[in-house]
């Protein structure tokens, strides 16, 4: 098992590559790239991705624990492979980031600053996002189903896809026109 700890990883460029028996600790990734590479007994612990590209990256016993992504593009992530243990927190923070074909299920994302970020074609299924900050945020195509959003804010944010009643939304902020979304189910017209 290869152990790095307070590591600088600058321009790594892995493609097709299988990375395995890995520990990050607090490292630093930086302009890297992770296309089509497969992740087995790996482990992520507060490491910091900057202006990376995460693509089509297939894991097993991988662990992620308060990852904070800034300026990254994530393509086709299934966040639940990187969940370990009972309690477990794989993103700290997502900042100014490109989000593509990601899927988060049964996550706990309570009070989560997900705002300016660019979240498309992707689905929150069973995930805990009460009180998290969508503001601003490019949500196109993006499904929420079976989720607690009480008291989340979308305002200024589009494209999300939330049906009322099968999602908790009691003191959601919402924003016109958008928030015409939510009635898309009830099959009815609204005039201006």
């Amino acid at each position: 098992m290869s152990y790095y700890a307070n590591k600088t990883f600058k321009g790594e460029i892995r493609e097709n590559e299988k990375i395995s028996d890995c520990d990050f600790v607090d490292c630093v990734f930086e302009d890297c790239k992770f296309v089509d590479c497969s992740l087995e007994n790996c482990s992520f612990s507060e490491c910091v991705f900057r202006s990376c590209l995460i693509a089509n990256v297939k894991v097993q016993e991988v662990g992620m624990l308060l990852a904070t992504f800034k300026d990254s593009a994530l393509v086709g992530v299934q966040w639940r492979d990187f969940q370990s243990g009972i309690v477990s927190f794989p993103l700290q923070k997502l900042e100014n980031c490109r989000l593509k074909y990601n899927d988060f299920e049964k996550m706990s994302f309570k009070k989560f600053d997900f705002s300016r970020s660019s979240i498309i074609d992707s689905a929150f299924v069973d995930c805990n996002l009460s009180e998290s900050d969508f503001k601003d945020c490019d949500l196109k195509n993006t499904e929420f189903v079976g989720c607690d959003l009480k008291k989340s804010d979308f305002r200024r944010a589009k494209g999300y896809n939330i049906a009322p009643m099968s999602n908790r939304i009691k003191g959601a902020k919402f924003s016109y026109p958008d928030v015409l979304g939510l009635m898309k189910d009830f099959e009815i017209e609204i005039e201006e």
